[in-house]
């Protein structure tokens, strides 16, 4: 995918103080100094502040699977997945056009800030509703959307609860969901900061890159320590 986001990652340099040990004075034996290191753990939810979604941003996982209206509020499609923005491409919808229960029927692109996403009046805190300038007819006038390689990663489906690697470090998290500007630019990832813990916090959305090397194709968080400790939580739904 990033090629999807592409970044610059940052690398923290630790430094140790090494500490002299102490000279014996008037037979009392001097205490040798703790040779200090730099905390890099992740602090406790407690003393986290808390990140709340700005105006027009949306969780990627409340898209997936919403209603799609036209203009007279008639439902016309889902929402199937989410098409992320990268290498100077817009996001893009990917709505189900006919089929059954969500299968069948073919996907079809519709780009991402010419939808409307309004709450639902009758699934408060649940999916939305995204309402488009199409009509159940006009559907089929938009591109078919087929995708070239499985796992590219420029899906929201393929991020979402997917195990990443921080680098630098090495740690293992998992992305729990994506934040959403009003045009679908990927704003912030929503992580947990290690594989057990019930802890959400949210780091910039352009930390997802595609590894280099001996990893090459699999996404890596590229986030400092700093950057890790610094991170808001998030509330769980």
């Amino acid at each position: 995918m990033k090629t999807l986001y592409a970044t610059v990652g940052a690398f923290a340099l630790l430094f140790t103080a090494a500490c002299d040990q102490g000279e014996t004075v008037l037979s009392e034996t001097a205490t040798t100094p703790a040779t200090e290191t730099a905390d890099t753990s992740v602090p406790a939810a407690a003393t986290r502040r808390m990140y709340v979604l700005a105006s027009g941003e949306v969780e990627a996982s409340d898209l997936l699977g919403a209603s799609v209206h036209d203009m007279a509020d008639a439902e016309i499609s889902v929402v199937e997945d989410i098409w992320l923005s990268g290498d100077n491409a817009d996001a893009m919808l990917i709505l189900r056009d006919g089929g059954v229960a969500g299968v069948g029927g073919d996907l079809r692109l519709a780009a991402f800030d010419a939808a409307t996403i309004v709450p639902d009046a009758n699934k408060a805190g649940d999916e939305p509703n995204v309402i488009v300038r199409l009509t159940k007819d006009s559907m089929g006038t938009l591109p078919e959307f087929k995708q070239a390689t499985a796992d590219d990663f420029r899906l929201a489906s393929e991020l979402i609860g997917k195990t990443v690697t921080i680098n630098p470090g090495g740690d293992s998290v998992r992305i729990q969901d994506l934040i959403l500007a009003a045009d679908g630019k990927t704003n912030f990832a929503v992580i947990s900061p290690d594989l057990i813990s019930m802890e959400q916090i949210v780091v910039d959305g352009d930390a997802i890159v595609l590894a280099q090397g001996d990893a090459d194709g699999e996404v890596v968080l590229d986030l400092t320590a700093a950057a890790l400790a610094e991170a808001p939580g998030y509330k769980r739904e």
